[in-house]
């Protein structure tokens, strides 16, 4: 048996039999859950440098373009335009242009008529050893601002920093939803063949990986709290897979669950009173719920067969969870109700999943109206990710023939989710672990370069305020 799973998602391997056989704001809005949708061509010219003798001046008003289209392609919301189909425009546009609170100056049917749907505009002035930078976002079509932005006193460094933000802004005031671009992912990596495995926090395109892991043993699992502040995980570093709690700020640690056997597979409620995790007592895994401090661990969901992979959904009406109690793991719901803020009880719990033979890992969207998971398919010999309503109708399958696709993690605006994948480029042939992304309906999946040898087991964060 080969599963390129963490230790919550083996938990059947290690008590069970093996898994497999052998054989919005003004403007346009953009909507990618409608069936026609068509990304939104956009405009970036070069920002305006005043003076444009200060050499760096002209060189961050090529990279701000430049970096805004590279976030905003990510989404899978924009095509960007070749400069060239509007290098004359270029010339007719005042400097201060982007300055002005409304539109003035700017020839909008000559925009429209190179094709462009939405244009960005930007100043950058010195101002002392900083910068101001002031960004304006037109809707070409219906002549209307859709957003404009000043900051002031940014240090170079911050640069890109702005941009990202700027690109938040902008994708919520098109799509209504937060953006994507302040966020982070953690998952487990390794550097390098036969190096031990450790827990890394990235950008949210998997750029900038840094370990915040670095024992001798594995460590595994790892999971974000709701406001960002503190990554739980599970670690060998004793000796037993411990539930270990990182935070940020300090980059300080310390044990949450150290109880004999099995902790793992933590995740935080919607108001981060509580994590449930699984445990395993005498070789039984269940579902425990432990506050954040490391006290009143208690049993939550206890089965005749095994019960791993809890998720809150971001409601705080639902725990969905992976249960064996009728034989192979299937996708189970539970209803949640909540006696005060740091008390739960179960009220009753619903089979979700029949079809496929090892369903697990379930992630609810931030909406909690869908429930992404892996599922194995026996006739493929694969895992391949799957998307359901919370009652397990409308079932819909996002991957198939690409290796094993696993460990689905939704992003902060519902739109798009990472995952792990073994999948060779345009070949059916399993390759080592590493982190994709798609959109929600599994179109535009595409590989993050996190630099690492191996990546997996990612989970999306919220963005950073």
């Amino acid at each position: 048996m080969k599963l390129f799973l963490p230790l919550v998602l083996s938990v059947f391997a290690l008590f069970s039999a093996p898994a497999r056989a052998a054989g919005s704001a003004g403007g346009l809005v953009v909507n990618i859950d409608n069936p026609n949708f068509r990304k939104l061509v956009m405009a970036l010219p070069e920002f305006r440098p005043v003076p444009d003798t200060d050499a760096e001046l002209v060189k961050l008003a090529k990279e701000g373009p430049a970096e805004l289209g590279r976030l905003l392609k990510f989404s899978g919301f924009f095509d960007v335009m070749d400069p060239a189909a509007y290098a004359d425009l270029m010339k007719k546009v005042d400097a201060t242009v982007a300055s002005q609170a409304g539109l003035t100056g700017i020839d909008l049917p000559g925009w429209k008529a190179v094709g462009a749907e939405s244009l960005t505009l930007g100043v950058l002035t010195r101002e002392g050893g900083d910068i101001t930078i002031e960004l304006r976002t037109a809707d070409v079509h219906q002549a209307k601002l859709i957003l404009g932005k000043k900051y002031s006193k940014v240090q170079t460094s911050a640069f890109k920093k702005v941009m990202a933000t700027y690109a938040d802004r902008l994708l919520e005031a098109y799509t209504g939803k937060p953006g994507i671009f302040s966020s982070r992912l953690v998952f487990v990596g390794r550097k390098a063949k036969g190096a031990n495995k450790q827990i890394f926090v990235s950008d949210f395109d998997g750029q900038n990986p840094v370990a915040i892991t670095s024992t001798r043993q594995p460590n595994l699992s790892p999971s974000w709290s709701r406001d960002g502040r503190y990554i739980t995980y599970t670690s060998f570093e004793d000796g037993n897979p411990d539930l270990f709690i990182y935070e940020l700020a300090t980059g300080k640690k310390r044990k949450l669950s150290g109880r004999k056997g099995l902790n793992s597979g933590a995740n935080w409620s919607y108001n981060n009173k509580l994590v449930a995790f699984t445990g395993s007592v005498d070789g039984d895994a269940d579902i425990y719920t432990i506050k954040p401090d490391g006290s009143q661990s208690k049993l939550f969901i206890r089965g005749s067969g095994l019960d791993v992979d809890p998720t809150f959904s971001p409601d705080g009406k639902w725990m969905a969870y992976v249960s064996g109690r009728y034989g192979n793991p299937h996708i189970f719901v539970a209803e949640l109700k909540w006696d005060g803020d740091q008390t739960v009880r179960v009220l009753g719990d619903k089979r979700l999943t029949y079809a496929g033979w090892y369903n697990a890992t379930p992630s609810w969207t931030p909406a909690s109206d869908k429930i992404a998971f892996a599922g194995y398919d026996r006739d493929t010999d694969r895992f391949d990710i799957f998307l359901m309503n919370p009652d397990g109708t409308n079932m819909e399958r996002l991957t198939i023939r690409s290796g094993d696709n696993e460990r689905p993690s939704w992003s902060p605006n519902g739109q798009m989710m990472v995952f792990q994948s073994n999948r060779t480029q345009g070949k059916d042939v399993k390759s080592v672990a590493r982190l994709f992304v798609m959109n929600r309906d599994g179109t535009a999946q595409r590989e993050l370069s996190t630099g690492l040898f191996e990546s997996q087991t990612p989970q999306w964060g919220p963005p950073l305020d």
